[in-house]
């Protein structure tokens, strides 16, 4: 009876590591790893006016991960060559250009322009 008793406690922690296992892979294959979890759930434009916000306040980081989350989704051309246009300005460190490229691609998609 004693050796039973092992037999049972080690295959409850095997199906307990299983399930445990299947568990965490679920909540991992739901999670959107590409976009920080205050920037999902935004439109594309609203990710353009927060990194014009961020640019403003002198995050550049932050601006760009709006900037190319932004990126991801708009489909205006006109809007999209002025977003390209300010990324790349961005990264140069031109804030000046920046601005005015992303204030164009933002009047584009029917924004105050920044």
């Amino acid at each position: 009876m004693r050796l039973v008793f092992p037999m049972t406690k080690n295959t409850i922690l095997s199906v307990s590591i299983v399930l445990s296992t299947a568990l965490a892979l679920s909540i991992l294959a739901k999670a959107d790893f590409g976009t920080p979890a205050f920037a999902q759930g935004m439109t594309p434009q609203m990710h353009l006016e927060e990194g014009i916000k961020a640019l403003k306040a002198g995050d550049s980081q932050g601006a760009l991960i709006h900037l190319n989350a932004a990126d991801q989704g708009i489909s205006d051309q006109s809007a999209k060559m002025h977003l390209g246009e300010g990324i790349k300005a961005v990264k140069s460190g031109d804030q000046q250009g920046a601005l005015m490229h992303l204030g164009a691609a933002d009047q584009a998609l029917g924004g105050s322009g920044g």
